[in-house]
């Protein structure tokens, strides 16, 4: 717990500096979703949907996504670059009776580094995570590629492709099957090598009829690879094909 305290510390230090004290404009949104049970489930769980934005003058931001917070330190309206902090929910009391029967992986605590390009509505971007938490001591990247489509004046629809690449440590805590962890679940013993874990698409539209009311359906299909694909969790368990849908709605407000 030291080891998050610190991080957490240091990056509302960064959060306190980098922000200017304009701000431009920004949003909030509360909804509902559905997405697998853990991943690789072929369950679904309902989940609550937030999110927040605040966007400065200079074009630095701080977006919090679900359980995703990124601070954009770049003062530069086409280029991003700043720290992340990812919660991961912990996978225990699931629908899946076999792996409900597994010990329990605990809620994980991710730090890291993101960046974008914004190339006329085309956006790039990077997302390089590591487990603060030493619960799955695990490294990810993720790359994604999305298009900001202004279809009218009240509707926007954000397209995009990401894929994901993972190491043994992760992939072994979430995918594998050992003496250690199997507990009475009676999976036969896997082991997960690190790789590409999971390629996939996402569609952002948000609607805003109203002057700074709006509605935003998120909507996300991956599909796991390779060793990811092959564990017993998801290959005689679960799911490879992974979709989630949500329902927020949004208050926008500006300066």
């Amino acid at each position: 717990m030291m080891k998050i305290s610190r991080f957490v510390g240091f990056f509302l230090a960064i959060l306190l500096v980098a922000s200017p004290v304009w701000a431009l404009d920004g949003m909030v949104g509360l909804g509902a979703g559905a997405a697998p049970d853990y991943e690789g489930s072929e369950d679904t769980t309902g989940v609550p949907l937030f999110m927040f934005q605040h966007n400065y003058d200079s074009g630095r931001f701080v977006k919090l996504m679900g359980p995703n917070l990124k601070v954009n330190l770049l003062a530069d309206k086409q280029f991003s670059l700043g720290p992340v902090l990812n919660y991961r929910p912990e996978r225990d009391d699931v629908d899946n009776d076999r792996v409900d029967r597994m010990d329990k992986v605990d809620a994980a605590f991710e730090a890291g580094v993101f960046g974008g390009v914004n190339i006329d509505n085309l956006l790039f971007g990077l997302e390089l995570l590591a487990d603060v938490s030493d619960e799955h001591d695990g490294f990810l990247a993720q790359a994604n590629v999305g298009y900001r489509w202004k279809v009218m004046p009240e509707l926007t629809l954000t397209p995009g492709v990401f894929l994901t690449y993972a190491d043994d440590d992760y992939m072994d805590t979430y995918f594998g099957v050992n003496p250690g962890n199997k507990g009475s679940s009676g999976l036969p013993n896997y082991s997960a090598d690190s790789g590409l874990k999971d390629v996939g698409i996402n569609l952002v539209a948000h609607y805003t009829p109203w002057e700074k009311w709006g509605i935003m359906g998120l909507f996300s299909y991956k599909s796991l690879l390779n060793d990811a694909k092959d564990s017993p969790i998801v290959d005689d368990e679960g799911d490879d094909k992974q979709v989630m849908l949500g329902l927020m709605v949004t208050y926008r407000w500006s300066k």
